[in-house]
């Protein structure tokens, strides 16, 4: 089940591999944010922008990996919506933290996610997240190309 759940998590943050389970060959988030400029990404569309919710992915990767590690301090989730407009040198160090938070998180799943009920909910808690916020991205990205 850990693989499974690790696979749908790589899906939306680098793409399908050789299964799908929910993107087209378009990419991840990764590869969705890379095809932003930054004064893309905090335009915003319906509401917040494309760096707000990147922001608030990473801010979820930090908090769904302490979650799962057995950390279960409480978090401001509004702090993760604090990011709504971004420079070049800011959106490039965005993606970067985002690929840094994505592995960490892979990691506190792979030695964490089989130690309890709550450490594995927190993983499939994880993986939909990113899942419904890939989505999410896309949609404002194509908004945005329109």
């Amino acid at each position: 089940m850990i693989k499974q759940i690790l696979a749908v998590l790589r899906e939306g943050f680098e793409g399908p591999q050789k299964v799908t389970y929910f993107l087209d060959a378009d990419g991840g988030l990764r590869s969705t944010l890379a095809k932003l400029s930054a004064a893309d990404a905090s335009r915003p569309v319906g509401g917040n922008s494309i760096a707000a919710h990147a922001h608030h992915i990473l801010f979820s990767f930090e908090a769904f990996g302490g979650f799962i590690s057995g950390d279960h301090t409480s978090r401001d989730w509004n702090q993760s919506w604090a990011v709504n407009e971004v420079d070049d040198a800011a959106w490039t160090k965005l993606q970067d933290d985002l690929a840094a938070g994505y592995t960490s998180l892979r990691e506190a799943i792979k030695a964490h996610a089989e130690s309890g009920d709550e450490a594995l909910g927190g993983s499939l808690g994880a993986a939909t997240h990113l899942a419904y916020h890939v989505g999410a991205i896309r949609q404002k990205a194509a908004a945005l190309r329109s």
